[in-house]
């Protein structure tokens, strides 16, 4: 794995150490930043107006782990992480990989080392600096946003893949790669698999794609991934090609492959086997047999406000006057979700999706976010609905990029009600 540092320069330093006594942070300690990207949030330079994009890092003493999984952008090109508040451009301060991904690829998992200084000021005002990634046709930025603290762990893999629900799975090894060594691919390029590797596929093949998710260890750069018929059998689909980054230990994509093919694999999945090869076993590092047997694994999405309304009402104040208070919010987000107030005027917040998963929510943390723009929300989510489902698996949700829905100021007669119009992103983290 190749380590990266990079330096923060004295005065951006200083400013942060003297904003506030420094926390002491042991080594064994874990934080969760998160960070909602957007083309609007670019600063300087036209981002992707349809890109979004979540990224979330695990900061463990100098090691910094991050995910992110991106949707409407080009593949990217670079992932960093930058100094700067919202609203100003700042020096790339970690890079996660600084090479062009596969096609197809939508997320990635890995890690870097990072300098000492630099994890002490993202710990002491993660606002103060920014996720940012690049695509072909926005040198400068494709999307971006700021860092917000998390209070609980969030699964990293469930980030890379997403939040659609995977129908088969592998665990796969280097040495079923062994036992197979006689009879495929790998016997006559010197194989037998990387004994040391270990790797786990989530499949999702409907129509005329597969949907993958992929993370591994023990593994040198990774540069494909497979699906074969049996376990000595040909390639049916190459789910992604070319080289990853030496940091990068999980991808996820869609790749097109034949519709014929996509409903064999899905049919019967026990005759196929799902494979990754490296840079050192060209011909397979690790693979294992496709199962259909019911499953679960962490999930991970983001849903825009697609329409939606802060609602108020005009009561009396504390001190004897009138003005609007919050009464609830009506809105509908993508994937169907519906939000809406459990109790008009006294909540919770809650959301529920058509499969019947709902969660409800409690405020942590609040972030200004401009003149105009209701503030930025961290909330602890709690279960309210089926089981399972879009939502099920969601234990905190962030309300970020907020746009809009303030309510408004001054006097107002007793008991009118105002609608205003917001937009926001909300990422549910399990």
């Amino acid at each position: 794995m190749s380590i990266r540092k990079f330096a923060v320069p004295g005065a951006v330093l200083a400013a942060a150490l003297l904003a506030a006594p420094a926390p002491v942070y042991a080594s064994g300690d874990e934080v969760y930043l998160a960070a909602g990207l957007r083309g609007a949030n670019e600063v300087g330079a036209e981002g992707d107006a349809d890109g979004q994009s979540t990224v979330v890092l695990k900061i463990s003493g100098n090691q910094v782990t991050y995910a992110a999984r991106w949707h409407q952008i080009g593949t990217p090109t670079a992932g960093h992480v930058h100094a700067g508040a919202r609203g100003a451009n700042g020096d790339v301060r970690l890079e996660f990989f600084g090479n062009p991904l596969p096609g197809g690829v939508l997320g990635v998992t890995g890690t870097v080392q990072a300098d000492p200084e630099l994890v002490r000021a993202l710990l002491d005002d993660p606002g103060g600096f920014y996720a940012n990634l690049r695509d072909a046709a926005h040198a400068q930025g494709a999307v971006r946003g700021q860092f917000h603290r998390l209070t609980k762990p969030a699964d990293l893999n469930g980030v890379l893949h997403g939040g659609d629900q995977a129908t088969l799975s592998a665990r796969t090894g280097g040495d079923q790669e062994t036992q197979q060594a006689q009879e495929t691919e790998e016997a006559q390029q010197g194989g037998g698999g990387d004994q040391d590797g270990q790797a786990t596929w989530w499949l999702g093949p409907t129509g005329s794609s597969v949907a993958y998710t992929a993370h591994w260890s023990g593994l040198g750069p990774v540069t494909g991934g497979r699906v074969h018929k049996g376990a000595a059998g040909p390639v049916v689909a190459e789910l992604f090609t070319g080289a990853l980054p030496q940091n990068v230990t999980g991808v996820a994509g869609v790749t097109p492959v034949a519709s014929k093919v996509v409903k064999r694999i899905a049919g019967s999945p026990g005759r196929y086997y799902a494979s990754l090869r490296t840079s050192e076993f060209d011909g397979g590092a690790v693979r294992g047999r496709l199962s259909g047997e019911p499953f679960t694994h962490p999930r991970a999405l983001t849903a825009e406000v697609l329409r939606g309304e802060q609602i108020y009402t005009c009561a009396q104040q504390p001190s004897g006057g009138y003005a609007f208070a919050q009464l609830g919010v009506a809105a509908r987000l993508r994937r169907g979700i519906d939000h809406s107030f459990v109790t008009p005027g006294s909540g919770p917040p809650q959301w529920l999706a058509p499969d019947g998963s709902a969660v409800r929510g409690a405020v942590v943390t609040r972030t200004p976010n401009g003149a105009g723009n209701i503030p930025e929300l961290l909330l602890d989510a709690t279960q309210a609905g089926a089981g399972a489902g879009l939502l099920a698996h969601a234990t905190q949700i962030l309300r970020l990029n907020t746009t809009g829905g303030v309510a408004p100021t001054g006097a107002c007669e007793p008991g009118a009600q105002a609608r205003v119009s917001y937009g926001a992103d909300y990422v549910f983290l399990g």
